[in-house]
Formats: C-alpha cells, sequence, structure tokens
C-alpha cells in the first residue's frame, strides 16, 4: 500500500440551502433559495472536514472539479488539486446535478483511495450514479435531511473517518443505504422515502451516522403521553418553538393545528407562526423568552442538523440548553443501542458548548438524563 492518499472530492455548492428557508431540501428549487436570500454553506462544511485532515495534508494528492465542484475550496486552503471536470453553468446555477454524476464518474475512473462528497441525499444518488457500488466513498453532511447511512455525524467527523480508513492497514467498507424522501411530497407534508442503492462506505459508529429507523409501532401510547404533558407545561408569556417530526406533531394536534415537518411558534393559546423560516424564528427569539421542543432522529440520534435547520447557529446560542428540551419515546432513544444524541448546527463551538447530559421527556411523568455529544473523538484517536 502506498504511503500516499489519493482522495477525490466533490462538492455539491447547493446543496443544503432550501433548509434554513423550510423548503424541505434543495432539489429543483437553487434558484428561489438563492433569490431569497439563501447564503450556499456547502463549500464551509466540506473546508471543515479537510481541515480535520490537515495533518495528513503532506501525503494527499487531491482530485476535484473545477471551481465550486471542490478547486476553489482546496485552492482557499493553498492545496493543490487535479480537475477532473469542469462544471457546466446553466439557468443562472454555477453547476448542475449532471456535474456531480459525471465529477463522481470521472473521480471513480481514476481509482482514487476513497472519494469525499459533500451533499445530502440527492447528491448521494448523482455520485452512486456515477461514482457505482464498488468506489469506497464518504459523505460530509451538507444537506437539509440525510437519511442515508452513508455521512459523518458533522463535517469533522467525517473528515477523521476518511483518516481512520486511509491509516488503517486494511480498508475495510460496507455496503451501506442510499435512501431519499420525494422533496415535493414533503413540501405538501407527504413522507415518501425510497433506497435507492448501497455504496462502499467506511464505517466506525464513532464517526459515520446509521439509516434513519421508523418508530415502533408501540410508541403511539408514549408520543401521546408526552405531548399531554408537553401541552399542560406550556408556560404563557413564552413563545414555544416545535420542531419537526411524529413526537412534536403529536404536541400540535393536541394545540389543534401545526406542520409535521416544520417549526411552528405557539403562545399564549395561538400559534404565532406555523412553518417558520430560520429569518422568522431569529425574528421570535429576540422578542421575547422562547422554549424549544424537538425530538431526536431515530436510529441516528440528530437534535439538530438533520431536517431542522431553521434552527441555525445564532438561534440556538440566544436559546442555550437550558431553553431546549428534547421529546423521545424510550423506543426512540433504543433505536441508538447506547450511542449519544447529537448535535450538527454548522457550529463546532457551539455543538461543543451544547454537549452534556441533556433533559430528555420519555413519558407523562417519565424523563431520563442522555448523553448529548457536540463533536467526535480527539484526532489523537482516529489515527490508528
Amino acid at each position: 500500500m502506498s504511503d500516499r492518499w489519493r482522495i477525490g472530492l466533490l462538492v455539491n455548492p447547493y446543496a443544503g440551502l432550501g433548509g434554513p428557508l423550510a423548503l424541505k431540501g434543495s432539489d429543483g428549487c437553487a434558484v428561489q433559495a438563492l433569490q431569497a436570500g439563501a447564503v450556499p454553506q456547502a463549500a464551509v462544511r466540506a473546508t471543515q472536514a479537510i481541515l480535520a485532515l490537515q495533518p495528513w495534508w503532506p501525503q494527499i494528492d487531491w482530485l476535484t472539479g473545477s471551481g465550486p465542484l471542490g478547486e476553489a475550496v482546496l485552492a482557499a486552503l493553498g492545496l493543490p488539486a487535479q480537475c477532473c471536470h469542469h462544471a457546466q453553468p446553466a439557468g443562472g446555477l454555477q453547476s448542475q446535478a449532471e456535474d456531480s454524476r459525471q465529477l463522481a464518474a470521472r473521480l471513480a475512473a481514476q481509482s482514487p483511495d476513497l472519494l469525499l462528497f459533500a451533499g445530502g441525499d440527492g447528491t448521494a444518488r448523482d455520485v452512486l450514479s456515477g461514482a457505482g457500488v464498488q468506489q469506497a466513498v464518504l459523505g460530509i453532511p451538507a444537506g437539509v435531511k440525510m437519511q442515508s447511512a452513508v455521512f459523518g455525524h458533522t463535517p469533522q467527523a467525517s473528515g477523521l473517518l476518511a483518516a481512520r480508513f486511509l491509516s488503517g492497514s486494511r480498508r475495510i467498507t460496507a455496503q451501506q443505504e442510499v435512501m431519499d424522501l420525494d422533496e415535493a411530497a414533503l413540501r405538501q407534508g407527504r413522507v415518501q422515502a425510497a433506497l435507492f442503492g448501497y455504496m462502499a462506505t467506511p464505517v466506525d459508529p464513532r464517526y459515520l451516522q446509521a439509516g434513519k429507523s421508523r418508530a415502533p409501532e408501540g410508541d403511539r401510547v408514549q408520543t401521546e403521553a408526552i405531548a399531554t404533558r408537553v401541552q399542560e407545561q406550556l408556560s404563557p408569556g413564552v413563545a414555544h418553538l416545535l420542531g419537526p417530526g411524529s413526537t412534536t406533531y403529536a404536541v400540535k394536534r393536541l394545540l389543534g393545528g401545526g406542520s409535521l415537518l416544520g417549526v411552528d411558534v405557539w403562545q399564549d393559546g395561538h400559534w404565532r407562526v406555523q412553518d417558520a423560516t430560520e429569518a422568522q424564528l431569529w425574528q421570535q427569539v429576540q422578542q421575547g423568552p422562547c422554549q424549544a421542543w424537538v425530538s431526536c432522529i431515530g436510529g441516528q440520534g440528530h437534535v439538530f442538523g438533520r431536517g431542522n435547520q431553521q434552527f441555525s447557529p445564532r438561534i440556538l446560542q440566544r436559546l442555550g440548553p437550558v431553553a431546549v428540551t428534547v421529546l423521545a419515546t424510550p423506543g426512540k432513544l433504543q433505536s441508538l443501542g447506547g450511542r449519544p444524541l447529537l448535535i450538527d448546527s454548522g457550529d463546532p463551538l457551539l455543538d461543543a458548548a451544547f454537549a452534556g447530559m441533556a433533559r430528555v421527556w420519555t413519558g407523562y411523568r417519565d424523563e431520563v438524563r442522555y448523553r448529548l455529544r457536540g463533536e467526535p473523538p480527539p484526532a489523537d484517536d482516529a489515527a490508528q
């Protein structure tokens, strides 16, 4: 095995744009999101992953695509790269989904030791289409939903997992699911997930997120008990920010409305905002006391950073950990298999500040303290 590593880098520059705007995804709405003021974050997320690889930079040869497809990220870090594909601007955008598919195919043809891509579930599908099932692939989470089991918990976790994989004497991968939701159906409040295939991905549960699991059938009674408790304890004069998901939706149903997949604001017997954007939440948290009620994703454990990017770093900073209560049935916690709850807000320092023992309501009178992790294990532990 060569001492040098060859890494292919693919960045979907428009991944995740729709999250803060409550668009439930970015497929087909990048222009709309940009016109509404969305700020691309995929390059930032890719940079965070590459910085986690900094101790190994001298031994890495980079392959990538032109400009926004990866070359710009590496150039900003002073890292030379071989360009394998030139982006084709169209429709007011610097690149298209077809660029991701073509770049993935050309990177795979070069047989890199690992293909790193920054994006969400839609980008994972494009990489699968272009690179196939044999190429070792790892996702840097930069999308909105990310139900596929090919992403690191955070960008830093992706970088550290890449280092563990590439420095190992045996580079072991497993075929991990590539899942995606129908975003058009999502915007209408319907959840339709589908399996699109598998990709060979380095595995280590400390760094790689698991696939999303569905709630057990027996969870309905526990969910309703949690919802009743929340309804009885909604303090007057406080704006209550209710996150997306089936657990919080049970609360919303008791209150007579709200969205399944959005963040809604309830105060003093009325819905102040339904399916709020990040900007609307920011306006809300500046007006007075707020309390956030959120759930975690079954099987994955993310409390923030998956499907609820309306809770941006500045909003979480304003709220602080004390103003956040996690709602999760015992079955949902059991689905984590002892792994911690996770936060991936986009600000590693903020994530670290939220880390600790989180308060989790699990029933009408039941609650537990459960570990919330804000950053991956340190780099020293990643190096084999």
